[in-house]
């Protein structure tokens, strides 16, 4: 009989330390990357600016949903590769109401609510969860990080003209 009592105060003592979404979800999650073209590298700021993670797409990385104790993380995503032009992508947390304020009512209660979820981030849904960026290519790649700009004769300074040289434009009819 004091097994039986024991092991239902443990499973009763298990249960009031845990939270919902912590158990369901945990406090990390995985967020797929791909690119077209594929193979760009790609690097995952945290709010403060410093890298989290960085691969080459195809990817997947699991990233902290919690920033702080009742704060979502956020990210901002940098996809490159040479020849292309850079693209940012922004993961921003939501709240995962489900489990952590309905499953807290019937399994976590308060602890889970007030404690465990909000301190493991698991109260949190990173989006979007698939990242999929179509890179553009750069308008000039003679020279890697240069662009093509064209401008009127007028805004450029005299000085400058001089070292101008006419560029021949073939239409196709």
């Amino acid at each position: 009989m004091k097994t039986i009592v024991l092991g239902a105060a443990c499973a009763l003592l298990v249960l009031a330390l845990s939270g919902c979404a912590t158990i369901v979800s945990g406090g990390d999650q995985k967020v797929d990357f791909q690119s077209d073209p594929s193979e760009a590298s790609i690097k995952v700021y945290d709010s403060s600016g410093m890298v989290v993670a960085s691969s080459q797409t195809p990817t997947s990385l699991l990233l902290k949903k919690g920033a702080g104790y009742f704060k979502g993380a956020s990210y901002r995503v940098v996809v490159e590769k040479p020849g292309y032009k850079r693209t940012e992508v922004l993961l921003q947390s939501s709240l995962n109401a489900g489990w952590y304020i309905a499953g807290n009512l019937f399994i976590g209660g308060l602890i889970g609510w007030l404690i465990v979820d909000p301190m493991s981030g698991a109260m949190w849904t990173l989006s979007p969860e698939r990242v999929s960026t179509e890179l553009s290519a750069e308008v000039s790649s003679m020279h890697p990080g240069k662009e093509l700009k064209i401008v009127l004769l007028a805004d450029v300074p005299r000085e400058v003209r001089s070292l101008m040289a006419p560029v021949a434009i073939r239409t196709s009819r």
